[in-house]
Parts: structure tokens; sequence; C-alpha cells
């Protein structure tokens, strides 16, 4: 098995089990060269399982996994030298500096030793850190160290870059600045972002691929993903109570009302057009407590996927 031309990364028909758990279950998935593809899914769903075999941390049990045309099965060493890993909390070393630290993690990637000062401090330029050069890790905020860890998996210019959870319990201002610097990487890296955050997904991938259960149950980009909720408006109405049958049945039979859930007296409809409105509140009468619409979400598509899937 080859990699096609255009693709970095191919998985194929890959399988992980820790006890009776199993991990991964016939995973399969094509990254491009260049492209930053989102993986979003629960807890367990298998995300940093497959990033943990990219990255050649973990075996797989079946499968095959190419990065850039080498096995990682036989070409491990060559294939970590090609990868920048963020995990979700960076294993720092507190007693280190900034400085240390990148000079230590450039030295065990063999960068020259004529170019890595000059890396270094382009890197610590990079995540607005050069003041912070000297400073020991254990001085640094979860945010400050979020972006060592970022500058540490750049610092031997890899090819692929992964990122695990980047802005997990961040404050909203430093979140939105290590999105910002990851999207100063699009198009010049390929990377693999792993995220709980589904507005993060939408903001900067070229691609997102939903996991559960250790398989891929959909993969496209953010707005076809989004067009998949079949409605170009989500209307959510609270009920004053329960909706008769009837009714409910009428709306079900509007040409354009997709999606329709009732759940805790709030009734959810997928609507091709707002003229749909009227028509709803008129069959539902004096029934309504609150109305209020909103565009579909990545978040809208994999709540779908996931109750499609149960």
């Amino acid at each position: 098995m080859t990699t096609s031309p255009e693709n970095m990364i191919e998985i194929k028909s890959l399988y992980k089990k820790f006890g009776k758990i199993q991990a991964l279950n016939n995973l399969n998935l094509n990254i491009k060269k260049g492209e930053l593809l989102g993986i979003i899914g629960h807890n367990g769903a298998g995300k940093t399982t497959t990033i943990r075999i990219i990255s050649c941390i973990l075996h797989p049990d079946k499968g095959t996994v190419l990065v850039n045309n080498l096995n990682i099965k036989e070409k491990p060493i060559e294939i970590k030298s090609m990868i920048g890993y963020l995990p979700e909390e960076p294993n720092l070393y507190e007693r280190f500096t900034a400085y240390d630290l990148l000079k230590y993690f450039g030295e065990l990637y063999n960068v020259p030793s004529k170019t890595l000062d000059k890396r270094i401090d382009e890197l610590l330029e990079l995540v607005n850190m050069s003041d912070r050069k000297h400073d020991k890790i254990n001085t640094f905020s979860k945010g400050l160290r979020q972006r060592i860890g970022i500058a540490r998996s750049l610092i031997h210019d890899p090819e692929i870059i992964i990122f695990d959870e980047p802005t997990m319990g961040l404050d909203p201002a430093t979140a939105s600045s290590i999105r910002n610097f990851i999207l100063t990487l699009k198009g010049k890296k390929t990377i693999l972002l792993c995220t709980h955050y589904m507005e993060e997904a939408d903001l900067l991938c070229d691609r997102v691929a939903i996991i559960n259960h250790g398989e891929i149950l959909d993969i496209d980009t953010p707005k076809n993903l989004k067009s998949k909720i079949h409605g170009d408006l989500i209307l959510n109405i609270e009920l004053k109570k329960d909706v008769e049958t009837e009714k409910l049945n009428k709306i079900k039979n509007i040409d354009g009302a997709e999606n329709i859930e009732l759940m805790d007296n709030t009734l959810t409809v997928s609507l091709s057009s707002e003229d749909l409105i009227s028509k709803i509140i008129t069959i539902l009468d004096n029934n309504i407590k609150s109305v209020n619409t909103k565009k579909p979400t990545l978040n809208d598509v994999f709540i779908q996927r996931i109750k499609n899937e149960q």
C-alpha cells in the first residue's frame, strides 16, 4: 500500500482495543497534504487514540497507517521526526526556562546548532513570548505553557502538526490568540486538530471528521456538513404544555419542515425558509411560551449524527 500523491496520511481498517474497550473499530481516514483536518467526538470516541497511533506512540492491533508513504510499523523514528505533537496537557520540564526547554528539544531533534538559537527566537516571537525567554516554566500560566508547548512542537519545523485540545481550559482571550496562531500555519503545514469545541472546528478546519465509538461517521467541509441538517434555519419553540398529536402531524406534513423533535416541551424544527415560521405558529396557536431561531451549527450536525447511530 502506498499513499496517494495528494495525501499526507492514510489510515485503513484501523483497530485498537484496551482490555474490553474497543477504542478504534475499522477506522478509515485520509488527510491531504497542507490540509487542516478537525476531528470531533465525545470523550472516549477514539480521537486521542487515533493521533497517538499516527504519532507512533501507540501500536494498533490491526490496520495500516502511512505517513508520507512511510508505514508506522516499519519507520517510526522517521515518522516521529516529521511530526510536531501538542498533547492536551503538555509535559513541560518545570525547572527549565523557555529557552532551555526549546534548546533541549531542538538538540533532541538534531536541529543544527548554527541555526537553533535563531529558530528559538523566531518561535518565541511567533507565540508572543520573547519577553519570557529566560523565565522558568513553573512561573507560567496554563495559557503561556500552551504557547510554549506549541513552540516546542514546531522546533524541528515538522511537516505535520497534531494539536490535541489546544484551547481546552483556557480563558477566551488566550484561546482566541492560539486559534489565530493556528490560522497562520494553515496551508503551510498538514495539521490535525482534535477538539471538543465545534465553533473552533468550524472556524479553523478545511474538513471535519465526526468520530464515535472508534469509527468515522462523516467527514466533509464544515459548510457541507451543516448543509446536511436539511434546512437554512433551526426553529426552537418552547411550549406551555404538551402539543396535541394532530397538531404535531400537521407540522410534520409541512413541506420544508424536517428533523422535527419534541423534548421537554420544546419543539425543534429545521426549516428551508423563514416563511414557514408563521405556519407553525398558527398551528400551535396559544400554546407558545417563546420562539427563537438560529442557523445550523456543527454542534447540531454532531448531535444529529450521534443520535442517528443510537
